[in-house]
């Protein structure tokens, strides 16, 4: 599956401006015989087949970004976080600065560095830092503001990681693991798993703007009813995909998270903004019993996924990650063996659908 995964988490793919990735993922699907629409905001759905309930998979489209939300009159770019933006950030995102980055300009992408004052100057000229600003840090593109502004750079300019997706012996390091890889696992999925073996009506769905606030699953939830492919009738259950936190690293002990790489996928019971259903859970839960798939549980806190949006539309939903070390950077890294092993849970699920979800009472009459 790398092969895959390097394809899909290298295109660029923003908060907002996901079109992109939507379109790769669309090609593929439509390649594998799949019936594909999209709704107004730009949420995918694809029929992937089956009979009997109605189960709907979901993961985001979008990655982190900035935006530059102001030029210097040397052509230096000031930046906004893609999320909420206040006067500071962490000291613990320190991390961004050197990293290279693109600057999605209307005239096409600029290669550019996120850059600070450092080494002899900053002993010289600073204080030493105590707390870190968006003013403490830039892109540097070697444009005069006037090139940029011809090149079509202004404030709300995207700017995304410049990074490749690379084997470390069995990890998968990168950007935009999250949520990329999941769009992998929907797509082998699908490859997988014919619908005449399918125990469900499958429906997949890549949404958009997961991370400025689950934007996309809050649309699709509320026009679960509308004539959108894929989404008239309602949904028995969802099932969310998602990046998830590994707490195997120095520094975090095992009872602030126990997920660790190579110990097999996660089943999240709660986050920060909901307790997943528990009958979907524990049908999950079964499933990975029978099939004698090795599975890790977490409960997470500062996380959030599209699950609160479909919960809210009276979706019984569930979140399942495959678990991921250094969350939110361009070095974000994954064990394959758990995505692997997060492909054949969900083949498990879906060939006993009917019956993992009536028999914990999930079924409408």
């Amino acid at each position: 599956m790398f092969a895959l995964i390097k394809e899909l988490t290298e295109l660029i793919g923003p908060v907002g401006q996901e079109q992109i990735v939507l379109d790769h993922v669309e090609a593929l699907w439509r390649e594998q015989g799949l019936a594909v629409g999209r709704t107004r905001t730009g949420n995918l759905l694809a029929e992937a087949g089956g009979e009997g309930p109605r189960v709907l998979l979901v993961a985001h489209a979008d990655e982190l970004c900035y935006l530059v939300r102001a030029i210097h009159p040397d052509g230096f770019l000031w930046l906004a976080n893609g999320q909420a933006w206040t006067r500071t950030t962490s000291l613990r995102n320190a991390f961004t600065i050197g990293q290279r980055v693109q600057v999605l300009a209307r005239s096409g992408a600029l290669p550019g560095v996120i850059a600070a004052t450092t080494g002899h100057l900053a002993s010289l000229a600073l204080p030493e830092l105590t707390e870190l600003t968006w003013r403490d840090f830039w892109v540097d593109t070697g444009l005069s503001q006037e090139e940029l502004s011809a090149r079509g750079v202004t404030p709300g300019t995207r700017v995304v990681w410049d990074a490749t997706t690379e084997r470390f012996g069995p990890h998968v390091v990168g950007k935009a693991l999250d949520d990329r890889v999941l769009l992998a696992v929907m797509t082998e999925l699908a490859r997988r798993v014919p619908a005449a073996e399918m125990r469900c009506r499958l429906t997949l769905a890549v949404s958009v703007q997961e991370e400025i606030g689950i934007i996309g699953a809050s649309a699709l939830g509320a026009h679960a009813g509308s004539a959108q492919p894929g989404v008239e009738g309602g949904f028995d259950a969802a099932l969310v995909l998602e990046i998830g936190l590994a707490g195997d690293i120095p520094g975090v002990q095992e009872d602030v998270m126990p997920l660790r790489l190579g110990g097999g996928p996660a089943l999240v019971h709660k986050d920060a903004l909901v307790h997943y259903d528990h009958r979907v859970t524990a049908a999950l839960e079964q499933a990975a019993a029978e099939a004698q798939i090795v599975i890790q549980h977490a409960v997470f806190g500062s996380f959030g996924s599209d699950g609160a949006a479909l919960m809210r539309a009276d979706i019984p939903t569930a979140l399942l990650a495959f678990p991921a070390r250094y969350t939110h950077t361009p070095f974000e890294t994954g064990h394959l063996g758990d995505i692997e092993a997060l492909v054949e849970w969900l083949a498990a699920f879906v060939r006993s659908a009917d019956r993992l979800l009536g028999g914990v009472g999930i079924l409408r009459a």
